[in-house]
């Protein structure tokens, strides 16, 4: 008998904890399903954008040997060779991607919305540790915590604005660094949890500190705005754990330490600093507006109101903003979002001490609020970026945004529940139709990435005086053969911008093609007007000016691309043809030739060289 009541007791022990792992299992299935159906419509989204040149044009990301000699890689490109050592993590996977198949794209947005699942479910644990952390374990919202953490992770995976973090694939690394990010963080609470627990030993605790540094430099290695994960583990430690000061911050000295692999690895690159930091945090080869690091920042306190409006009502997405530069602290579009902002980072100092008084609960809100701000720091704050805003960089800071919504919404509602006991049902319904309303716009959301053209319309719709739009929106539209929609394109992209002369080179293409051969030299020549030493475009020229029969004009154009560019086969092979018209055999001869030991497998260059040498 006696032996029956033990083995009951241990049955009663043992199922609440089986329950809970069902519980757990069943909140990370939803959170996958819902992740998949939101994101279902993308895996077959094109390359968008600069991916062309990060991705395809990059040599690094075609060859593995890079990676483990990152030395070699020095001289294949000096700008890839500073992405290689700022972000080896990041484009190390999108060499794996090359080497397992090739552009196939595919397998490029499998990996993608793999790291933006297994995310949301590190949402979910971390949120879950944090309740089991000494401030929060007998909290009021403790007994409801496995409901907040999925809430949060499933606001997190379906929230539109991830879109261009997780669809736009070059933006890898945004969610790369928020999984090294947050499981950084994870393995330090496990290891801080671990300290607590006297059937532990210390060899365990250590362990997840080791495991947790390692993460550490994997984020660093993988995303600039990982320098400020240090700073959050420590405010965590004091938000959240209790103990003797000093060993407490002895202990957080090995992450503080951290902080010094992006510095380095900056000067490492033997480039000016600013440069390279401008370069790595927003690498667009295109048209720009630059700023100054006073004006960057002054509007940055517009653009940081800009994402809160975005997390909260998700509309009017745009993957390239025309926003406005603020030139003085103290005008209304600045001053009041700054004051907006004083009064944030206030009400999260005064939850804090809410917290400590009466409801510990609020502390989860206010590290949520903390985390924003922080997350946020790198990229909005004096270091001036070519473009002002962009969403992906909120993907990081969104994590301090759903838990601090997640947490106040529930505290606001239990509290509420004590005289209305029928709300309980009311927030979980809440909850479920604001994720079904964020899983359909992110759905809606991926139409958009599906097709370049809808891409850039939408673009040029939301941003009409912007004359980048325009200006990608009629590459497009050429490359697809639609030339009078491109050549209205890119005449609209120069009236905006006059000196762009991309512009002036791709629709001098387009009339080239179309045998409109005066107006093709007059925008090759407005083009070198602006940038005299562009190979291509001399090129281009002495393609236009050989149709024209102006076969000396043609020769000085081909023979300055080759000046500026003396690997182009092509211009090799085309000035080769214009001796031929000339009568200078000889000539047009080395010029085949040359064009063959660039490239050996330069068909026409092998045609005409049988053709005028036959030997």
């Amino acid at each position: 008998m006696g032996k029956a009541s033990a083995k009951k007791k241990e049955s009663d022990r043992l199922e609440p904890s089986k329950n809970r792992f069902n519980k757990h299992l069943i909140h990370c299935l939803l959170i996958i399903a819902i992740g998949i159906l939101a994101y279902s419509n993308s895996l077959d989204s094109p390359f968008q954008w600069d991916e062309k040149d990060f991705i395809f044009q990059n040599p690094i990301v075609k060859n593995l040997r890079y990676f483990l000699e990152p030395s070699k890689a020095k001289g294949v490109d000096p700008d890839f060779y500073i992405f290689l050592r700022t972000r080896y993590i990041g484009y190390l996977t999108f060499a794996i991607n090359y080497k397992i198949h090739g552009f196939d794209v595919f397998g490029y947005h499998i990996f993608n919305l793999a790291i933006h699942l297994l995310n949301a479910l590190l949402v979910y644990l971390f949120i879950l540790l944090t309740f089991n952390t000494p401030f929060l374990k007998e909290s009021f919202l403790k007994r409801n915590s496995n409901l907040i953490a999925l809430f949060s992770a499933l606001l997190f995976v379906s929230h539109p604005l991830q879109t261009e973090a997780v669809t736009y694939i070059f933006q890898r690394h945004a969610s790369f660094v928020t999984f090294f990010y947050l499981s950084s963080l994870i393995l330090y609470i496990r290891g801080r949890l671990c300290m607590g627990d006297q059937k532990t030993s210390h060899f365990k605790s250590t362990l997840f500190f080791i495991l947790s540094l390692i993460a550490t430099v994997f984020a660093m290695k993988t995303k600039e705005n990982a320098f400020t994960l240090p700073v959050v583990i420590m405010i965590y430690e004091f938000f959240f754990f209790t103990g003797l000061m000093k060993p407490r911050v002895l202990r957080l000295i090995p992450w503080l330490l951290s902080m010094v692999i992006t510095p380095f690895t900056l000067i490492g690159t033997h480039r000016p600093i600013g440069e390279v930091i401008n370069q790595i945090l927003d690498p667009s080869l295109l048209v720009q507006q630059e700023v100054s690091r006073e004006v960057y920042l002054f509007t940055q306190f517009r653009v940081i109101l800009t994402y809160i409006r975005l997390l909260f009502l998700p509309i009017h997405q745009n993957l390239d903003y025309d926003y406005p530069a603020y030139h003085s602290f103290f005008m209304p579009q600045v001053f009041l979002p700054f004051l907006f902002h004083l009064a944030v980072l206030g009400l999260a100092v005064y939850l804090f001490y809410q917290s400590r008084l009466k409801i510990p609960d609020w502390r989860l809100s206010s590290f949520g609020i903390f985390w924003f701000f922080i997350t946020l720091s790198v990229e909005s704050s004096v270091i001036s970026l070519p473009m002002i805003i962009c969403e992906y960089r909120v993907y990081l800071p969104s994590i301090g945004w759903v838990m601090a919504i997640t947490a106040s919404v529930w505290l606001g509602w239990e509290k509420l529940e004590i005289r209305f006991p029928w709300l309980k049902k009311k927030v979980i319904l809440f909850f479920a139709l604001i994720l079904i309303l964020f899983s359909a716009l992110t759905y809606a959301r991926n139409i958009v990435w599906k097709d370049e053209v809808r891409m850039w319309k939408d673009v040029t719709h939301k941003s009409p005086q912007k004359a980048r739009g325009h200006y990608n929106l009629g590459l497009i539209l050429g490359k697809q053969g639609q030339f009078e929609e491109a050549i209205r394109e890119f005449q609209i992209t120069l009236k905006l911008n006059a000196n762009h002369a991309k512009a002036h080179n791709n629709l001098g293409v387009i009339y080239n093609y179309q045998g409109r051969l005066d107006n093709a030299i007059k925008e090759f020549q407005s083009a070198l007007a602006i940038n005299p030493n562009d190979a291509n475009v001399h090129y281009n020229l002495g393609i236009a000016f050989g149709r024209s029969y102006l076969l000396d004009d043609a020769v000085r154009e081909f023979e300055t691309a080759l000046k500026l560019n003396p690997n182009d086969a092509n211009a090799h092979n085309n000035l080769g043809a214009i001796f031929v018209q000339q009568g200078r055999l000889d000539e047009a001869i080395r010029e085949f030739k040359a064009a063959l030991e660039i490239n050996p497998d330069h068909v026409s260059a092998q045609n005409n060289l049988k053709k005028f040498y036959p030997k």
